[in-house]
C-alpha cells in the first residue's frame, strides 16, 4: 500500500514541476465496458474495477465519470474513497458539452450567436450541479477535477476565439475557481486543436491541459517550449495510430524530456475497447498480464 500512496504524492511533485521520482502515468477515460471485459472478477463495482485497472497497468492517475447519476451516487456515499491512494480525477462535463446534450451540436453552436440566453441558462443550470458535486470530493479523498468540454477540432475552435473570451471563458473561470475552493487541482479536457485557448485556460487556472492531440498539430515539446513551468500536460501517446516501436520510443524521449515533471503520460484517447491493440503494451508493459487475466 505503502508504494501506491507514493505514486499519488509523486503526481504532485510531477504537476508542479519539481523533478518528480519518475514520470507519471495516468488515464482519465475507462468505459464500463472495457472494465467489464478486461476486469470481470468485480463486476458492478465501478471504484474497485478502477483501482484494480489502475494497479495492473501502473497508473498513478486515475479518472472517474461523475456526469452518470449512478456516479454521483457512489460519490455521496464516499464510494470513491476506495481510490484514495491514487490520483483520482473526476471527470465532469462542461458547459458547451452540457448545450450540446441538450439542444444537439447544431442548436448549441446557433445559440452562442442568436439566443445566448438560452445557453446563459443551460450553463448556470450546470454551475449549481458543479458546485455541488465538488463539494462532496472532501470525504471521497478525489485530488482533482477534469473540466471534460469538447469545444475543438483538428482544425481548431469551434466558435470563433471572441465568443469563447466573452461567452465560455468566464463560465471557466468561474469553474476553475469552485475547484480550487475546494482543495482540488483543475485539470481541463477537450479534444482537437486547443492551442489558442491554452493561455487563456492557464490564466483561468487550469493546471492541466488533457490530451495532447498530436493527430490536431500540438506538439508536446512545443507546448513545453511556450508555457514552461506554467502548466501542465495529461496523455501524449498515440496508441491508434502509432506502430509498438514508435510508442516505445515516444515514451523514452517523454520521460528524458519532462524529467523535472510537467507531464502524465498516457494515451490520448483513453481506453475503450475500440483502442485496445497489442501495442498497448508498448505504452503499459503490464498490459499482457491484464489479458491473460481476462
Amino acid at each position: 500500500m505503502g508504494e501506491v500512496v507514493k505514486q499519488r504524492e509523486n503526481v504532485v511533485v510531477a504537476l508542479k514541476h519539481s523533478s518528480p521520482s519518475w514520470l507519471p502515468r495516468g488515464e482519465l477515460f475507462f468505459t464500463r465496458k472495457f472494465l467489464d471485459v478486461y476486469f470481470p472478477d468485480s463486476r458492478g463495482d465501478y471504484t474497485e474495477q478502477t483501482a484494480s485497472a489502475a494497479c495492473l497497468l501502473g497508473l498513478s492517475v486515475v479518472g472517474v465519470d461523475l456526469n452518470e447519476e449512478r456516479s454521483r451516487s457512489l460519490l455521496r456515499q464516499g464510494k470513491y474513497g476506495r481510490l484514495r491512494d491514487y490520483f483520482t480525477v473526476g471527470c465532469i462535463n462542461g458547459p458547451v458539452a452540457q448545450a450540446i446534450m441538450q439542444r444537439g451540436f447544431r442548436q448549441a453552436m446557433a445559440c452562442l450567436k442568436k439566443d445566448r440566453q438560452t445557453l446563459t441558462d443551460i450553463i448556470s443550470s450546470a454551475l449549481k450541479d458543479f458546485e455541488e458535486t465538488c463539494g462532496l470530493t472532501g470525504k471521497n479523498g478525489l485530488s482533482a477535477i477534469a473540466l471534460a468540454d469538447d469545444i475543438a477540432g483538428s482544425k481548431g475552435l469551434f466558435l470563433s476565439p471572441g465568443d469563447f473570451a466573452d461567452i465560455v471563458l468566464p463560465y471557466y473561470r468561474q469553474i476553475a475557481q469552485i475547484i480550487k475552493s475546494n482543495g482540488l487541482y483543475a485539470f481541463f479536457h477537450s479534444d482537437g486543436d486547443t492551442r489558442t485557448i491554452i493561455e487563456l485556460l492557464i490564466g483561468a487556472g487550469y493546471d492541466c491541459i488533457h490530451p495532447v492531440d498530436a493527430q490536431a498539430g500540438l506538439d508536446l515539446y512545443d507546448l513545453k517550449k511556450t508555457f514552461g513551468n506554467r502548466v501542465s500536460f495529461m496523455g501524449h501517446i498515440d496508441i491508434i495510430n502509432r506502430d509498438e516501436g514508435q510508442i516505445a520510443q515516444e515514451v523514452t524521449h517523454a520521460e528524458d524530456v519532462f524529467k523535472e515533471g510537467g507531464l502524465i503520460l498516457g494515451s490520448t484517447c483513453g481506453l475503450y475497447m475500440e483502442t485496445i491493440s497489442d501495442r498497448l503494451h508498448a505504452l503499459y508493459p503490464q498490459w499482457e498480464g491484464v489479458k491473460q487475466k481476462q
